[in-house]
């Protein structure tokens, strides 16, 4: 499993662009089965290194079907329309889900 790590922050009134921007990716995301695990606002705190607004953490089953999500002519058209102008900036990063170590 390919977990993806998003996170950002929406421009100053670019909401309305933001959500037609989930309205055009819903339909692909349902197609490669990218799935939403968690979203949520970020939480201030003294202990972390970086804070953001939006956070999101999907899933998709192996990196070949996030390639081709990804690289999608329709979700790149997407992308351009509305993400990119929905964003103020965006962090993306992707591991491999594993179990996690021992620790006793």
């Amino acid at each position: 499993m390919i977990y993806l790590v998003v996170q950002g922050k929406i421009k100053e009134g670019a909401e309305d662009i933001y959500t037609e921007y989930l309205k055009g990716v819903a339909p692909l995301m349902k197609e490669y089965s990218v799935e939403v695990e968690l979203v949520g606002g970020g939480i201030e705190s003294e202990y972390q290194t970086d804070f953001h607004e939006h956070n999101a953490i999907m899933k998709v089953a192996d990196k070949e079907t996030l390639e081709k999500f990804l690289g999608d002519e329709r979700y790149l058209e997407i992308k351009k329309k509305y993400r990119d102008e929905a964003y103020e900036y965006l962090h993306l990063s992707f591991f491999e889900g594993r179990p996690p170590r021992k620790m006793d």
